[in-house]
């Protein structure tokens, strides 16, 4: 994704993005690109949390918002599991995500300096 949206972007192709929960790891699971996540990608994500708990932000919100935010995205598909999912989806994409929690995230190393951050970051 870090190169294929920004050629998007370049060449004026918009996106949409499934996925943006990778397979589940970012929404409480434990899978990653549709098999058991490996424990780098695990330690990641337990990383991410910590600093998700410090600003009282979900991850799950933040991985929508984060996947909405490139101006090359158009949509995002969030692949609902069941029926109740689709409410939890659409409260991720209300609950405010403060800027300072985009700005840990870039200082800790979690989030690329480059990475184009959801309005108002």
């Amino acid at each position: 994704m870090q190169r294929l949206l920004p050629a998007a972007r370049e060449q004026g192709v918009d996106m949409v993005v499934g996925d943006p929960y990778s397979s589940g790891v970012l929404a409480g699971g434990t899978h990653f690109e549709y098999q058991p996540a490996p424990a780098h990608i695990l330690e990641t994500v337990r990383r991410i949390r910590e600093v998700a708990e410090r600003h009282g932000v979900s991850v799950k919100a933040a991985a929508l918002q984060f996947a909405l935010a490139h101006p090359a995205t158009a949509a995002a598909i969030p692949g609902a599991t069941r029926p109740s999912r689709i409410a939890e989806d659409l409260g991720a994409l209300r609950e405010e995500v403060p800027a300072a929690f985009w700005y840990d995230l870039r200082e800790t190393g979690l989030l690329d300096p480059a990475a184009p951050l959801p309005a108002g970051a």
